[in-house]
């Protein structure tokens, strides 16, 4: 029982360290920011082997942002972006930044590395970053916090479970533990009971005597 216990206390641990490594891994690819403010992005390649670079924003719907081209460095921007992107670097390590960044600009962000591998002789993409942005109204935010008298605060589903699993675990060992020592409670009572009755029971000292004869 000992060590289903252990078991148990360590299957609870280590899923509270995935959860915890999974949600850390989503709040650095997860920005907020308000309405009007400014967002960077960096994308970078260790691949020589990669020829472009093109960034695409407000996924699923793949709208393209712009295309860096390595060999030439030189890079070109979509007329929607011309007055609000700048990027400084180069195709292997880049950083973009968009200006005014409004509500319909929230989404995924993707940047994609292409290229033509010659000796396998075929097109190789990876990734070279990505982000999850949300823009927030900053008439409605500031309208929520005076209506509230307070920012509104949420848990985060990952802390949730991490606590609704150590709570769970918790209850278990304590089961388990009141659970033995009322087994063990038990016991001792009953080896008690049968050593007090052996004590002053009248046939067993009868059968004793007789015994020792």
């Amino acid at each position: 029982m000992t060590t289903l216990t252990i078991t148990w206390c360590l299957t609870a641990v280590l899923a509270a360290y995935s959860i915890l490594a999974a949600a850390s891994e989503r709040k650095n690819g997860f920005k907020q920011m308000k309405k009007g403010e400014s967002f960077t992005m960096e994308c970078s390649t260790k691949d020589n082997q990669i020829d472009s670079l093109e960034i695409y924003a407000r996924l699923p719907s793949k709208h393209k942002v712009l295309v860096y081209d390595i060999q030439s460095d030189n890079y070109t921007l979509v007329s929607e972006y011309k007055e609000r992107v700048k990027i400084s670097g180069n195709g292997y390590k880049l950083i973009i930044t968009l200006s005014d960044m409004q509500l319909s600009d929230s989404g995924l962000y993707i940047g994609q590395y292409s290229g033509f591998n010659i000796k396998k002789n075929l097109e190789v993409k990876e990734e070279g970053c990505s982000s999850l942005l949300f823009v927030k109204d900053v008439d409605n935010t500031l309208s929520t916090e005076k209506s509230t008298g307070k920012e509104s605060s949420a848990m985060s589903e990952p802390w949730v479970l991490v606590f609704a699993l150590i709570a769970c675990t918790m209850f278990v060992v304590c089961f388990l533990v009141v659970w033995m020592l009322v087994v063990k409670v038990k016991a001792h009572c009953v080896k008690k009971d049968a050593e007090a009755s052996r004590e002053y029971s009248p046939v067993y000292e009868d059968m004793h005597r007789l015994q020792n004869k």
